[in-house]
């Protein structure tokens, strides 16, 4: 069942109770991708969507209403509790239809789409600095990494772009220098997750086949071993010099947008960022290079998968030869008693027959 709250801005408290939604309106949905494709350096909302029953619906504002809910499964001593997260009501995209009321609001993401200030546009910032300093200005916790084992992490630069408008797009652009993406969890704190899962380390969840409905998943796994970015303001291509020996394994092409972090800096500067992210990519020990295969499962009400764990999908429809598929959720689409469907997006695969202008 589901329980939480409603907190008006004018400070009335709507209590959510199963008895009070409307039926198959609740999901929340985040994505750590632009679009169908994968990519990493985004900070994304994550979006809840709701429709409660307010007998007075009508005398009620729900403009920046505050939503807190939890999932209790289970009774007495055995129930299980999932916090689902709080998120914020945008005023202008709530609909009514006598006391239904349908709610769409965002999680804490929205509080960085506030002006940067001229401090923190005129300092000196390492990625995770910068990161640390926008969270400090929002008022947000930011849950600590250690700096080394990310790429860049003594990279400097001054958000001085004037591409850089807000803490969200400071954000979003130093998560890409860290290979990373930025995530707001449950209890509303920032958190930068590796857009690659640890190669020979455990399983985050366990996919067995009987928590889910259906799967489809590729034949191929992708690597990437071209990336292509803006290096002092020209689009250049780095490549890998690795190769898998494994079956089903082919070569893969990233393609970044412009990051204005590296406004002003050399191409050399440029170069050597753009070659840590790859080699972080690609990174042969401990286990083997990152390689994601796209699937798509769709699974029983589960609201505990998070975006940037290292699932391991097996049994069900997957034969004795996909025992062992692990990717990373890029996509997340969870229904309350309905469908949770997990995407797992991969890297556009290339012909090694084509050529690129390869630097490195």
């Amino acid at each position: 069942m589901i329980q939480g709250t409603v907190t008006l801005a004018a400070g009335t408290v709507i209590e959510v109770t199963d008895a009070s939604i409307v039926r198959g309106s609740v999901s929340i949905s985040m994505s750590t991708c632009r679009d169908s494709s994968f990519t990493f350096g985004t900070f994304n909302y994550a979006v809840l969507k709701i429709g409660i029953i307010d007998d007075e619906a009508l005398l009620h504002d729900f403009a920046g209403a505050e939503i807190t809910l939890q999932k209790v499964d289970g009774e007495g001593a055995s129930a299980t509790t999932t916090n689902l997260g709080t998120y914020y009501v945008d005023g202008t995209k709530t609909k009514r239809r006598k006391t239904a009321v349908m709610l769409t609001a965002y999680d804490k993401t929205s509080a960085f789409d506030t002006e940067i200030s001229d401090t923190v546009k005129g300092s000196t910032h390492t990625p995770y600095t910068a990161i640390s300093a926008a969270c400090n200005a929002i008022g947000v916790t930011l849950v600590p990494v250690n700096p080394q084992d990310f790429p860049n992490s003594s990279a400097s630069f001054k958000p001085s772009s004037r591409s850089i408008q807000t803490y969200r797009d400071l954000v979003m652009w130093a998560v890409q220098l860290m290979c990373a993406n930025a995530v707001i969890n449950r209890i509303g704190r920032l958190e930068i997750r590796s857009a690659r899962f640890v190669s020979g380390s455990p399983a985050d969840y366990i996919s067995d086949g009987t928590d889910r409905m259906d799967i489809e998943f590729a034949d191929t796994r992708v690597f990437i071993k071209y990336l292509s970015a803006y290096s002092a303001g020209a689009l250049k291509t780095y490549s890998s010099n690795i190769s898998p020996s494994e079956a089903q394994t082919r070569a893969g092409m990233l393609t970044l947008p412009y990051n204005p972090l590296l406004e002003g800096k050399t191409e050399e500067e440029c170069d050597t960022i753009y070659t840590a992210i790859l080699e972080h990519l690609n990174q042969t020990s401990p286990g083997t290079i990152f390689t994601q295969r796209r699937i798509v499962a769709r699974m029983f009400d589960n609201p505990g998968i998070k975006l940037g764990d290292k699932v391991r999908f097996g049994g069900g429809k997957m034969d004795v030869g996909y025992s062992n598929v692990i990717a990373v959720p890029t996509s997340i689409v969870w229904k309350y008693r309905g469908v949770t469907t997990v995407t797992c997006a991969a890297p556009a695969a290339v012909s090694e027959e084509v050529s690129y202008n390869a630097n490195t």
